[in-house]
């Protein structure tokens, strides 16, 4: 069995990619260790994490907020990852897969709101509004980047007592992976990837 580490931003991150990532790649001859750096991902502090997890997994990947990303500037989403690409050594490069999520975790919310509706205990109007945040941007990965309509700001207007760290991994492993991947193109292409490494 082949150990892949996933370097997480945060407890919500390392939550989901334990209860729900690691029992789904078992079943592709991988065991899955999270590793949470514990917020204010930038690309400093990345350089100094990835040597020490090239040096321990077989394969590593990583998966941290578009969203409040320090010093990300003007660069894209795929940019932002070709970036942390770079920060290695290209003899490792083919150990590394970088994720950034687009645009926080909570957009893989979006992508089943009413899941999210039902573990919530939400009302129908509740669910409009996600659905119409959804409708408007196009798609649950580009519900937007602001304080006022990234998805974990839209989540604790909806529901104030929403918990991202307890709330989120549970909802998408109500919802499974499957309805997920169907709604977030990005997200299911990286997990292809990491379903892929053999």
């Amino acid at each position: 069995m082949k150990r892949l580490g996933i370097s997480v931003e945060g407890s919500t991150e390392r939550e989901f990619v334990s209860r729900v990532l690691r029992p789904h790649l078992l079943q592709f001859d991988y065991s899955v260790t999270p590793i949470d750096i514990r917020g204010n991902v930038s690309l400093d502090k990345i350089r100094g994490e990835l040597p020490r997890l090239l040096g321990s997994f077989d394969r590593v990947s990583t998966f941290y907020d578009y969203y409040g990303f320090k010093g990300r500037g003007q660069r894209s989403v795929d940019e932002l990852e070709k970036a942390i690409h770079e920060e290695i050594d290209t003899s490792y490069s083919h150990r590394l897969i970088p994720y950034v999520q687009k645009y926080e975790f909570e957009a893989l919310l979006f992508a089943v709101p009413d899941k999210a509706i039902e573990w919530l205990q939400g009302s129908a109007n509740q669910l409009n509004q996600m659905q119409e945040a959804v409708n408007r941007c196009g798609s649950p990965e580009l519900v937007n980047d602001s304080v006022e309509t990234s998805p974990s700001h839209r989540m604790k207007k909806l529901f104030p007592g929403y918990d991202k760290k307890l709330h989120g991994p549970e909802i998408i492993e109500l919802a499974g992976l499957a309805n997920i991947r169907l709604h977030c193109p990005r997200f299911n292409n990286w997990l292809m990837q990491l379903e892929n490494l053999n």
